[in-house]
């Protein structure tokens, strides 16, 4: 990818950021999402430039917004979800993912709103919308591989739990888009990323 490009990007992904957090009364924590957004660049400039695509990227950036959201609100906002949904649609129309995205998002979603429903609403609609949209990034995944990202992202929620400084309470409400979205950045290179 164009250095210029990629560092012309993370200037617009802040400004959605803060977009985003001021609609949703969210803090943005600006410091450390410049922070973070510096630390991707040089990490993404160094080792990734040549294999990134407009999905990654646009994932890295704004997962961030979605995580602080849910964190603040225990919820992840429809608009969000939403409009993630269109513009991943529109960059697989672009890559020539179309089957490949809509499958995966469907896979994903699928498989989420059975656990919500097996859990008996364990897991919030607003992380089976996110699953979904995660799917659409990742594309088709076989079922061992769904379990391992399900898995992966249950351990980094209970991790989460583990670190809370108020101790574990067993009816605590886990906001699950922070473990979700790193679980998938984890798991995706093992997750044929494609294109």
């Amino acid at each position: 990818m164009n250095p210029e490009l990629l560092i012309i990007f993370f200037p617009i992904g802040f400004a959605i950021h803060l977009y985003l957090c001021r609609k949703f009364d969210t803090e943005p924590q600006k410091v450390k999402t410049l922070l973070l957004y510096i630390y991707l660049v040089f990490t993404i400039l160094l080792y990734f430039s040549g294999e990134l695509n407009l999905r990654t990227l646009f994932y890295l950036i704004l997962g961030w917004s979605i995580v602080l959201i849910d964190y603040q609100h225990h919820r992840i906002p429809n608009f969000i979800t939403g409009y993630f949904a269109v513009a991943f649609f529109a960059i697989a129309l672009i890559d020539h993912r179309v089957f490949d995205s809509a499958a995966g998002g469907a896979e994903f979603l699928s498989f989420f709103g059975f656990l919500a429903f097996a859990t008996k609403l364990k897991i919030g609609f607003g992380d089976v919308k996110l699953a979904g949209v995660i799917g659409m990034i990742v594309g088709m995944a076989t079922f061992q591989e769904l379990i391992n990202y399900v898995l992966l992202a249950a351990i980094l929620g209970l991790c989460s739990l583990l670190a809370n400084p108020n101790g574990i309470r067993l009816k605590a409400q886990i906001p699950f888009a922070a473990p979700m979205i790193a679980a998938s950045l984890v798991i995706w290179p093992m997750l044929h990323m494609k294109g």
